[in-house]
């Protein structure tokens, strides 16, 4: 399960903090050990990728891709948030004439998964990273999407990223009920040493100081993943290991401890489906640690625009 705590940040006397996850998996079947750790969360959210859209480039329109594999056998406890992922390409790339036909096809498949799936959803996310070239038509295609009936009566939210937050004026702001902040992914991961791209609250205070006067109210999302970075012999960027663990890394045959989160490769071998030349570097990130959300969580929690939290 792709995860990330969300922090709601409604205005709400109550104060209540309400927890929700990411799913982020093609099909969404979620798994037994994924389900009971949702239950020890006690979240009864769950935002679900629906599908992707991105420019087909033969066809020379956008379409959709990577469409979960949605299933009636799922927790009926749960509420559910579809999530749409539009590439910037798809934005630059679409005309205007495309854009209106693009969000109505969007609706329909969207539709068509929820009435699939028995999902009543009482809001839809629109996932962005939109750019001051791109922010004209994606707003155009929010503005249309919340035209079509299917989205009469529901909250329409999207996501928001740290450079969005910092420069309102050039990003614009999306027409939307509701933003989702991003607290993840802040750092430049290509680059070696010992950082975390992840989640760093060093960058993250520098960008939050701004959150107070953005328009619109926001929830906010962090990290709860792992990955290791390759870097080769000269310190450049090779990849991501998304399976690799930290168990893994400390396999003093193959991989050697240069400092806390850093490991050399020993020897040139493949293992566990990678390619691994002798004098690598692996860093491995994660934010699972407890002490490191709830740090970045009481940091954000007491800015201005968060007025109470629902996690």
């Amino acid at each position: 399960m792709g995860c990330c705590i969300l922090l709601s940040c409604h205005q709400n006397p109550s104060g209540h903090l309400k927890k929700a996850f990411y799913f982020w998996k093609t099909s969404f079947q979620p798994t037994a050990y994924e389900l009971k750790r949702l239950d020890s969360f006690h979240c009864k959210t769950l935002y679900v990728r629906f599908f992707d859209i991105n420019w087909d480039k033969q066809a020379g329109v956008p379409k959709p891709i990577a469409v979960s594999q949605t299933t009636r056998n799922r927790p009926a406890n749960l509420s559910y948030v579809p999530v749409i992922f539009i590439t910037n390409e798809t934005l630059r790339k679409t005309d205007k004439a495309q854009l209106e036909m693009l969000a109505k096809n969007c609706t329909k498949l969207l539709n068509q998964k929820c009435i699939q799936a028995h999902i009543q959803p009482t809001e839809i996310q629109m996932d962005c990273d939109w750019t001051q070239s791109t922010k004209e038509k994606y707003f155009r295609f929010l503005s249309i999407c919340r035209k079509q009936p299917f989205f009469r009566g529901k909250v329409l939210s999207c996501t928001i990223r740290f450079h969005q937050v910092r420069n309102p004026n050039l990003s614009g702001i999306p027409p939307v009920d509701k933003g989702l902040l991003m607290c993840y992914n802040m750092g430049n991961l290509k680059i070696s040493g010992k950082g975390n791209s992840i989640l760093d609250l060093s960058v993250a205070k520098r960008y939050l100081v701004y959150v107070q006067d953005y328009p619109l109210p926001l929830d906010v999302a962090f990290p709860l993943f792992s990955w290791s970075l390759l870097f080769d012999h000269q310190q450049r960027f090779s990849g991501i290991l998304s399976r690799m663990t930290k168990e893994q890394l400390e396999n003093t045959a193959l991989f050697e401890p240069v400092g806390k989160h850093l490991f050399k490769v020993k020897m040139d071998t493949t293992w566990q489906g990678y390619e691994f030349k002798k004098n690598a570097t692996i860093r491995y990130e994660s934010c699972s640690n407890e002490d490191l959300i709830r740090n970045s969580a009481g940091y954000v929690i007491y800015k201005p625009n968060f007025w109470s939290i629902s996690i």
